[in-house]
C-alpha cells in the first residue's frame, strides 16, 4: 500500500507542477508541429539500406552527406 501511496503523491505533485507551468505560460504550444518534415531513404543499388526521418534543413544535409560519404544513393520524401 505504501507504494500505490507514493506513485499517487508522485501524480498529485506532477500534476500541481503542470498547473503551475500553465499558469506561467511555459508550457510549449500544443499546436505546433513536432513532426519530421523530410524522409531520406538510402539505397545500396536497388536495395533499401535504411530510412531516417530530418526535423529541419541542418539535420537533412548532414543525412545525405552520410548517406553520399557512404556510398549510398538516397531519395527525399516530404512527409505530410
Amino acid at each position: 500500500m505504501d507504494y500505490h501511496n507514493m506513485r499517487l503523491n508522485w501524480f498529485e505533485a506532477f500534476e500541481r507542477y503542470l498547473d503551475k507551468l500553465e499558469e506561467s505560460n511555459s508550457l510549449l504550444s500544443l499546436d505546433k508541429d513536432f513532426g519530421p518534415k523530410w524522409e531520406l531513404q538510402a539505397f545500396l543499388g536497388q536495395e533499401l539500406q535504411w530510412a531516417d526521418p530530418a526535423y529541419d534543413e541542418d539535420e537533412l544535409q548532414t543525412l545525405k552527406n552520410i548517406a553520399t560519404e557512404a556510398g549510398f544513393t538516397y531519395t527525399v520524401e516530404e512527409v505530410t
